[in-house]
């Protein structure tokens, strides 16, 4: 473990008061795997996930330099000079590689990094060995710390806040199709210093079977109303998906739903340090029955920095691990008929946690 006491501070971020430890973000790790594998340095430009990792940044381009000893953030004039501790801060010239000619083996990020990108390092440095340091970068993030946890709690917050507006909202009629329902919670956001993790998905009656379905000028009428979304908070990310039901549901509609209420809770209950991903799918297949075929996507995904990242459900040797976060969520898609899915995020502390609070039973509008 790396000590704690080197502070840094995001400088320009909107919102952004608290200090974060640089420690919390790993570095240290990092950098003890640079000098075990006798990696002279990890560079890493942007748009990598990984420059906004270690510095808690957004900038508009930059490079960051990691070596066993030192890091230092590259940034250019399209940005003011962050203030940062713990990190050398340097403006981003054009013999800003002289300080490292000497070294021999580069860690690149290969799930980030371009053809074009490598091949202008190679031209830097024509005689050294490049080694991908990714799995070790993912190892890092997907094991998050208390700060970053504390970040995407507070996303999920805005998230369920701007949810629990759009149920106010709802009944007035006064949002008229998808799309003014997409406006609606993007507002919510912004009203609350926070944008959104991706595209809201806002998906009305039939068009709802399709899980990534981009929303449109469909008008709001009777059947499942399917809105999934997520604030993105000092640039952490939330994701949680709600169905609601527009006019009054027949039987069958409210058994279908609560079939997968039950399998999301199933899943949620089974989570437990050292279960297999794959594991908490086939408890959610198994509530399913007999519509597990109508399942027709992975139950979960990792969350942070992006929406989209490691643990990965769908590799057998991912398991639950300490500080986990990750969502859970079941759907049942008929085609050209409906679809519901039930998304929260949680986090795995020694118990399971949901992160994001709003209410799960079958609402009607």
């Amino acid at each position: 473990m790396i000590s704690e006491g080197t502070f840094l501070t995001s400088g320009d971020l909107v919102g952004l008061e608290i200090k974060i430890p640089i420690a919390a973000m790993k570095l240290q790790e990092f950098q003890q795997y640079l000098n075990e594998k006798k990696i002279g340095l990890a560079l890493f430009i942007h748009p990598d996930i990984i420059i906004t990792y270690f510095t808690q940044l957004k900038p508009s381009y930059a490079y960051l330099v990691i070596t066993p000893t030192t890091a230092a953030f590259y940034f250019t004039a399209l940005d003011k000079k962050p203030a940062l501790k713990g990190l050398a801060v340097r403006p981003l010239s054009k013999n800003w590689s002289k300080a490292y000619k000497r070294v021999h083996k580069i860690g690149i990020n290969n799930r980030s990094l371009t053809v074009a990108q490598l091949e202008r390092l190679k031209k830097i440095w024509p005689k050294a060995t490049f080694v991908d340091v990714s799995l070790p970068l993912e190892q890092l993030r997907r094991q998050k710390t208390k700060e970053e946890v504390e970040k995407i709690q507070k996303a999920c917050q805005i998230t369920s806040t701007a949810f629990a507006a759009l149920l106010r909202e709802l009944p007035r009629r006064r949002l008229k199709t998808e799309l003014d329902v997409v406006c609606f919670l993007e507002e919510q956001f912004r009203q609350q210093q926070a944008e959104p993790s991706f595209p809201t998905i806002v998906a009305m009656g039939r068009n709802a079977a399709i899980p990534h379905h981009i929303p449109d000028n469909t008008r709001l009428t009777k059947g499942f109303l399917v809105v999934d979304f997520g604030a993105k908070f000092q640039n952490y990310c939330a994701d949680m998906t709600r169905t609601v039901y527009v006019g009054k549901p027949s039987s069958s509609e409210r058994k279908l739903y609560f079939l997968l209420q039950q399998a999301q809770e199933d899943a949620i209950r089974a989570v437990e340090e050292g279960t297999s991903f794959t594991v908490l799918d086939k408890v959610a297949r198994k509530r399913l029955g007999r519509y597990s075929s109508s399942f027709i996507h992975s139950l979960g995904h990792g969350i942070g920095l992006e929406v989209h990242e490691a643990p990965t459900f769908s590799d057998k040797k991912m398991k639950v691990q300490e500080q986990a976060v990750f969502t859970i969520e079941p759907g049942i898609y008929l085609p050209g008929k409906l679809g519901i899915r039930i998304e929260d995020t949680v986090v795995f502390d020694g118990k399971v946690k949901v992160l994001t609070s709003s209410p799960k039973e079958l609402i009607c509008l």
